[in-house]
């Protein structure tokens, strides 16, 4: 189930194979920094500093959402559940 298997009638949903895999993810995914991505099991031990570099990217997409966000900014604007979606234009 967990890798995309379907279960047969009678059979179960989650192998042990598929607990292993969500318990792997899950232990990745706990060892995670929300921040830069990296393993903070690997960043944040002393001998890590001056081991990463970083550059500096911009997401066109998060781009679009704050440049339509930005209507909202001012003073009586309504932002109340306002959600804003991107989509990928044609032809690009």
């Amino acid at each position: 189930m967990f890798l995309g298997r379907v279960p047969a009638a009678g059979e179960a949903v989650w192998t042990e194979e598929d607990r292993q895999w969500a318990i792997a993810l899950l232990t990745v995914e706990a060892d995670t920094c929300s921040g830069c991505g990296q393993p903070r099991s690997e960043t944040t031990v002393a001998t890590a500093e001056f081991g990463y570099v970083a550059e500096a990217i911009r997401c066109h997409g998060c781009k679009a959402v704050a440049k339509a966000s930005d209507a909202f900014a001012v003073p009586g604007a309504d932002a109340r559940g306002l959600l804003i979606g991107v989509t990928r234009r044609e032809g690009r």
